[in-house]
């Protein structure tokens, strides 16, 4: 009897076994979709809520008239810039960022803010009392000098650059359990004093290393 109105026709039992293997197959997909959504969700959140990359660069403002912004591998301590007293800054600058000579020994610089008055005596005058008469002249355009025994110098060399040291000079131990730190030489450079310590085989490189730390810390922002 065929179906008429009101009748429901059978169906194939090939097409609705067909029909089933097609939704099961759209469910899987379905659930895949809604799992892989999930997956770029928790993603996207947890780069959301890492914490950020530490800073290549620091700028302290409390020193100099202009900010200086100076690697961050340069700073003594950890946090140093953000925690830095207002008058003094540690840092340690490779040789590679001062001379062409390069190295992995580094420069040891403690910064504060110069005095307003008057310069002091120059390095020459200062020390003058306490030298012998021994003169000798260095490859590299300094005068060694050599402090007296029994003077508060005894066991240092003063190393000056000619004319009369005022642009440069040092004072070297001859024996110092760290001989990274055997010299020690205060510059100014603008409105900034630098204490720098060094081992007394860069003293060839003085020249280097001076127009470095004008470069560095007299440009405006810092280092490059």
């Amino acid at each position: 009897m065929k179906p008429g109105f009101g009748a429901v026709a059978a169906v194939p039992r090939g097409a609705a076994s067909g029909r089933v293997a097609i939704d099961r197959r759209a469910g899987v997909a379905a659930a895949a979709l809604f799992a892989g959504s999930l997956a770029l969700t928790g993603l996207a959140t947890a780069w959301m809520v890492r914490p950020p990359a530490p800073a290549q660069t620091r700028t302290v403002s409390t020193l100099s008239g202009a900010p200086l912004t100076l690697p961050a591998a340069w700073f003594v301590r950890p946090g140093a810039a953000a925690g830095a007293t207002p008058d003094r800054l540690d840092l340690a600058i490779p040789w590679s960022a001062l001379s062409a000579s390069g190295g992995d020994d580094r420069l040891h610089v403690t910064a504060t803010r110069a005095p307003d008055t008057a310069a002091p005596l120059g390095p020459a005058r200062r020390y003058a009392r306490f030298l012998t008469a021994e003169v000798r002249a260095t490859p590299d355009g300094l005068m060694q000098r050599r402090f007296r025994t029994g003077s508060p110098f005894e066991g240092e060399d003063l190393y000056l650059a000619q004319p009369d040291g005022n642009r440069f000079a040092a004072r070297c131990a001859t024996a110092l359990p760290d001989p990274q730190g055997a010299c020690l030489s205060e510059v100014r450079v603008g409105d900034l004093a630098l204490r720098v310590r060094f081992a007394e085989a860069r003293l060839p490189f003085w020249n280097e290393a001076l127009a470095g730390l004008e470069r560095i810390f007299g440009r405006p922002g810092g280092a490059p």
